[in-house]
C-alpha cells in the first residue's frame, strides 16, 4: 500500500486508500522549488517552496466528492503526506488547488479522467 495521506490537520491525516470513499493511488510529481530561474551566467537557481501534483487516472463522482471535501473553494490549507524525489514519504502543510475546469460545469456527474490536484507552498513538518 502506498502512503499518500490527506487531512485538515496533521493529527487527522488519513491514507487516501482508507478514506470513507477510497481514492486510488495517484501518480505524483514533486518539484523542490516553485520556479527555476536562469541567471545571466546561465546557471539555474531554485526559488520558492516545493510543489507537487497528484494525478488520478480516473475518479468516480463519489471519489471526486471525497477529495472535494478537503477543498470547498478553489484552494484550501491541507496537510498531506506525499512522495518526494528521494523516494521517501514526508508530511507537509500545503495549499491545495482545485482544477479551474471543475468550476465551469459542476452539474456533470461522470467519471473524471486524468484528474490533477496541485499542492503549493509545501512546508515540511
Amino acid at each position: 500500500m502506498a502512503d499518500f495521506r490527506i487531512g485538515t490537520s496533521q493529527a487527522n491525516m488519513t491514507n487516501i486508500e482508507l478514506l470513507t470513499v477510497p481514492l486510488p493511488v495517484p501518480r505524483s510529481i514533486f518539484r523542490e522549488y516553485a520556479e527555476i530561474v536562469t541567471a545571466a551566467s546561465g546557471r539555474a537557481y531554485g526559488r520558492g517552496l516545493p510543489v507537487c501534483k497528484w494525478t488520478f487516472a480516473i475518479l468516480t463522482y463519489a471519489q471526486r466528492q471525497q477529495l472535494k471535501s478537503y477543498c470547498a473553494g478553489l484552494s484550501a490549507v491541507v496537510y498531506i503526506r506525499t512522495l518526494a524525489n528521494d523516494d521517501q514519504y514526508y508530511n507537509y502543510r500545503a495549499i491545495m488547488h482545485w482544477p479551474i475546469e471543475e468550476e465551469r460545469d459542476p452539474s456533470k456527474r461522470r467519471d473524471r479522467l486524468e484528474f490533477e490536484i496541485e499542492f503549493t507552498h509545501l512546508e515540511k513538518l
